[in-house]
Order: structure tokens, then C-alpha cells, then sequence
């Protein structure tokens, strides 16, 4: 019996637009070469260690700046804090409100969690996100498990050990919702039912379809 719920966060509720984010980049920052780190499910280089707690966002911001172009759009140009924010926050888009219905639907019979690989910049905007929708994060899960806090990312089993042990689930008891199928793969391999998501799908068809045939 499915007694947790465990949802990823980026291209499961919250939508993801890479091409935004690395013309962003581009254009306000005048750093080019983002696409090369910002990927998909699990990001690479210097943005992975910015994900997985290992560097602040002080430093990111500070490697960004380092090689930035000084000129943006024919003009000299020093880049900014709030430029990179904005341009690393063009990632995520707004949170579609049949997916804040379906987490009020669930919450009321499951527990509720949250494991995601994420950053401090980015997760602060998805927090004012839900907040644009009326809810915060911490009245629909009990709990949420977010990469650069853990210093751990999906899909190491790790994190998901983590987890298990401190939210003290079962994983048989447990569906894990994710977008990334390296992530659903390490989910499966550890006892999880899951389900892989296409954020084209309707959330609560997939999970209500999933859990009625338990």
C-alpha cells in the first residue's frame, strides 16, 4: 500500500525553459558559455558544485563574473548580482495551478516530500513561486530534501538513502514522481514504485492512473 509520495521539483511542478536561461545569460550577463553546465536533470562543472552545497552562491556568482565578456550588446557592461540571479531564474517558469490543486489533493491521504537538485538562487524564486499561488512550500510537504543542503544529487543513491532514513519510509510504500530517467532508474533499483513523468502529461491523471492500479 502507497502510504508517500515523493515529488521532484524542476519539470515536474515547476516548469523548466533551458533555452531561456542560457540566452539570458548571454545577453544580460554576457557570459556564453552556460549551456555548457546547464543541463537537463543533472548539471555539470562549476553549476554541479553549486547544486551539491560544495560552492556558495557568493563564488558561483564570482566564477560567472570572471568570464563574462566585458562588452554586452555594443556597450561596456559590469555584470551584477541581480543579473545573474535573473538570468539563472530564467530557468523556471510559473507553476501551472493544476499542479498546486493536485498537491492539495494528495496531501489530504499521503505524506508528502519533497527531493530535488537545486540551488540556493534557484530555490528561493521557486519558494516565491508557490507563494504566487498562495501556498508556501512547507504547508504542502513535510519535508523537503534539496541537493545543495545535502552536499549530495540525484541520482546518487546517497541522497535517496538519506532520505529514506530520515523521513523513516519505506520505499515499497513509497511513489516517486521524477522527469529524469537516471533518477527514476536509481529510484527503482532501490525498491521505490515510480513513476516517470513527461511534463506534457497531467499530473494528477498520472499519479491517480498509477496508484488505482495498486
Amino acid at each position: 500500500m502507497i502510504k508517500n509520495l515523493v515529488f521532484d521539483l524542476g519539470g515536474v511542478l515547476v516548469p523548466l525553459n533551458r533555452i531561456a536561461c542560457i540566452r539570458a545569460f548571454d545577453s544580460v550577463v554576457g557570459y556564453k558559455n552556460f549551456g555548457e553546465v546547464l543541463h537537463q536533470y543533472r548539471q555539470l562543472g562549476f553549476f554541479d558544485q553549486f547544486e551539491t552545497g560544495k560552492i556558495s552562491a557568493r563564488k558561483f556568482r564570482q566564477i560567472i563574473k570572471g568570464d563574462a565578456a566585458p562588452v554586452v550588446n555594443g556597450k561596456p557592461h559590469v555584470v551584477t548580482d541581480r543579473e545573474i540571479d535573473y538570468s539563472l531564474n530564467c530557468y523556471l517558469g510559473e507553476i501551472p495551478q493544476d499542479k498546486i490543486d493536485t498537491l492539495l489533493f494528495f496531501k489530504n491521504d499521503y505524506r508528502m516530500l519533497m527531493l530535488s537538485n537545486t540551488n540556493p538562487i534557484g530555490m528561493k524564486k521557486c519558494r516565491q513561486l508557490f507563494l504566487d499561488k498562495g501556498y508556501k512550500i512547507e504547508s504542502l510537504f513535510e519535508k523537503q530534501y534539496l541537493s545543495y543542503k545535502m552536499k549530495m544529487a540525484k541520482p546518487n543513491r546517497e541522497i535517496f538513502e538519506k532520505m529514506i532514513k530520515d523521513a523513516k519510509i519505506l520505499p515499497e510504500e513509497t511513489l516517486y514522481i521524477d522527469d529524469s530517467p537516471a533518477n527514476i532508474a536509481m529510484g527503482k533499483e532501490l525498491g521505490f514504485h515510480v513513476l516517470l513523468y513527461n511534463p506534457k502529461e497531467d499530473l494528477y491523471v498520472k499519479i491517480s492512473e498509477y496508484l488505482e492500479r495498486q
